[in-house]
């Protein structure tokens, strides 16, 4: 479809300079978006001609003509080399403004760039470093396709289900192929807003369908990994911070930053961890149940024992900083998770062990116990409650199944009965 391209003079007479003059402006019309840019010319509002878009002055009509003349050159370079034009690339094209990126992998790596200079405001590091592998999943599968990158303009869908072809070869689950098609989608997003194409080729397209399960322990399940002897530091580390999510419902991100200072007294003298959660700075506020507790003073006597993170109060004596983690390490968090999955091998745990499925323990032993969900939606620093939900349907679901195992058994020995 051919665009509607549209050039008009025009001068606000509501604003002038101090000598009576005003500016001459251009406004861009195509496809019914407009964008207005000074023309560098001035002139009484008593000179202009509105109806002809022109000043009594033949001199600054000659240049008003010379600017609609590179307007309109701008414009035909643009179609012609990218086959693509808006309002703001002409705009930005006048301006000697850099244009926006108009290939695939080059406009990947300025939306990863954009992200990371959100990190510590908007975004967390983990993040930007799962995008990271979204942008490089990206690049790996633009050079099986034996090119170095793919004009925004020429995508269509069929790249949509070339990548998820691509993915599925990888053999990665389906929530993960969805996770780094949705990057391709955003890109897609992303180069609409900057009118770069007129529509997502992909608004259409289809994920792969999910089922969401939730995977947690039961009791017997945490009290293995409380019984579990470790020698090696690291390794025993990432077992303590697993057996105190599952107490505190704290995420992985959470507990990294998790200092003493954020350990305070009631009046009642009942001890509670509040903080922003790192993720969505919403406050939660969590009772320390006194595994909690054991946990966080076998963590401070360990510090105090090593001289790490201590002031000296008058008499010579050591106290724990306000501002000291409560678990330090100095290894990764890929690696922490590499060393929880050797703690659940060694408990015959069958699930992988991840800090989040200790989350999700402490959500539905907290709904078993029978704690209020809102209750629960503070202490896990959920933003909306429906994301506590989830819990109250796994909660349901294990009472149906226990219900149904029941009912079987009965009918089994009902059966025995009559048969003798």
């Amino acid at each position: 479809m051919r665009s509607t391209f549209k050039i008009l003079f025009y001068i606000n007479r509501q604003k002038t300079k101090s000598d009576g003059r005003t500016t001459i402006l251009c406004r861009i019309t195509i496809d019914g978006k407009s964008s207005a840019i000074t023309t560098g010319e001035e002139c009484l509002p008593a000179e202009w001609n509105a109806k002809q878009g022109q000043t009594t002055d033949k001199r600054k009509n000659k240049k008003l003509t010379e600017f609609r003349e590179l307007v309109e050159k701008t414009y035909r370079d643009l179609l012609t080399r990218d086959r693509v034009v808006s309002v703001e690339l002409i705009k930005n094209r006048l301006q000697g403004i850099a244009t926006h990126p108009t290939t695939l992998l080059a406009m990947s790596k300025a939306e990863l760039q954009s992200v990371k200079e959100c990190v510590g405001k908007s975004k967390a590091e983990s993040t930007y470093q799962n995008l990271c592998y979204s942008d490089k999943l990206l690049c790996e599968f633009v050079k099986d396709k034996g090119v170095k990158d793919i004009p925004v303009i020429t995508i269509t869908e069929d790249l949509f289900e070339e990548y998820r072809f691509y993915l599925k070869k990888q053999r990665l689950a389906a929530a993960t192929i969805n996770r780094y098609l949705c990057w391709l989608s955003r890109l897609m997003f992303r180069a609409v807003s900057q009118r770069l194409i007129r529509c997502n080729p992909f608004e259409n397209t289809k994920y792969e369908k999910t089922e969401q399960k939730i995977c947690f322990l039961q009791k017997n399940g945490v009290a293995k990994l409380m019984a579990l002897k470790v020698n090696d530091k690291d390794t025993e580390q990432a077992r303590r911070m697993f057996i105190f999510a599952c107490f505190t419902g704290l995420a992985i991100a959470d507990m990294e930053h998790l200092q003493y200072g954020h350990i305070q007294t009631a009046a009642d003298g009942q001890r509670y961890i509040r903080k922003k959660q790192q993720k969505t700075k919403v406050e939660f506020v969590v009772p320390l149940h006194p595994i909690a507790e054991v946990i966080i003073k076998h963590c401070k006597y360990e510090q105090e024992k090593n001289g790490g993170g201590q002031s000296v109060k008058e008499k010579g004596e050591t106290e724990t900083r306000t501002d000291s983690l409560v678990f330090p390490c100095d290894c990764s968090r890929s690696v922490m998770s590499a060393k929880l999955s050797i703690v659940g091998r060694a408990c015959g745990i069958r699930e992988r062990l991840s800090y989040h499925m200790a989350r999700h323990t402490f959500g539905t032993m907290s709904l078993s116990a029978g704690i209020p969900i809102e209750s629960i939606a503070k202490m896990m620093g959920h933003a909306s409650i429906a994301s506590t939900q989830i819990y109250a349907q796994v909660t349901d679901n294990k009472i149906s199944e226990n219900m149904d195992r029941l009912i079987r058994k009965y009918q089994k020995e009902k059966a025995k009965e009559e048969a003798i």
